[in-house]
């Protein structure tokens, strides 16, 4: 039989307590990546943000195109 006496803490405890710090420290990560950032003044415009540019288009329309037929 295997003497176990060197052993005071249950395992049961160990695992308690390894959760418990893994908790407090995915919190903490949350809080440094979400929460304290910098906040903008105004709530930001969704569909501004998704929304096409309005530049020109690149490449010309085909009405556009005039070949030379020579």
């Amino acid at each position: 039989m295997i003497n176990n006496t060197t052993n005071k803490t249950p395992l049961r405890w160990e695992i308690g307590l390894a959760l418990l710090l893994k908790i407090i420290l995915l919190t903490g990560l949350w809080f440094l990546l979400f929460r304290w950032q910098g906040r903008p003044a105004v709530k930001p415009d969704i569909a501004a943000h998704f929304a096409l540019p309005t530049q020109a288009p690149i490449y010309p329309s085909t009405k556009e195109i005039h070949y030379d037929r020579r």
